[in-house]
């Protein structure tokens, strides 16, 4: 029972730390002193109905109402696929490092960011180390009223740009409203 307590508090660690990893750039290599260093503006609150880890396959698969909230970014879905990668630390403690690759959010998958734009598709693929965001099966993106739509959507967070494709079936859309002016009529 108590070694089952003890596997149970170190999942939802292990977890905790991992997650913190999906949207930052550096792997998390010793949990002690490098968690603990994390601020409350760091951290990922992930809830869902299900959680299942699968180390051999280096998967964690969140299904049912999944939410994934940290201070700039905001995703639901209906099911979130994390794959990691696992290598040694360069440390003389042996410590296992655990970087995110990637993270497939799939099912109603909607994108709020802290600069109020909103990103809605039926799935997102987020490329950890080139820091990009692949939206498709019908997506968009929503600044104010202005919606951008296409067969794929690529946003590229560190340069702060976005590439809209289109295909025969579906030609890129943009609906565009003019800036109203400050004390204009």
């Amino acid at each position: 029972m108590l070694k089952g307590a003890l596997f149970a508090v170190g999942l939802v660690v292990g977890l905790s730390i991992v997650f913190l990893m999906a949207f930052q750039n550096d792997s998390i290599a010793q949990i002690g002193e490098e968690a603990q260093q994390l601020s409350k503006e760091d951290r990922i609150v992930i809830k869902s109905d299900t959680l299942e880890v699968d180390q051999q396959k280096r998967l964690i698969v969140f299904e049912g109402k999944v939410r994934a909230q940290r201070r700039d970014m905001t995703v639901d879905c209906q099911k979130m696929l994390v794959y990691y990668l696992d290598r040694s630390a360069s440390t003389d403690s042996n410590v296992e490092s655990r970087q995110i690759d990637k993270i497939i959010a799939l099912g109603n998958v909607t994108v709020n960011r802290s600069d109020g734009s909103v990103a809605r598709a039926g799935k997102a693929v987020f490329f950890q180390a080139q820091e990009k965001i692949v939206l498709t099966e019908d997506p968009s993106v929503q600044q104010g009223r202005d919606i951008v739509e296409g067969e794929k959507i690529i946003i590229l967070l560190k340069e702060e740009r976005s590439i809209v494709e289109g295909s025969k079936g579906k030609p890129v859309r943009a609906t565009l409203f003019p800036k109203e002016e400050e004390g204009g009529q």
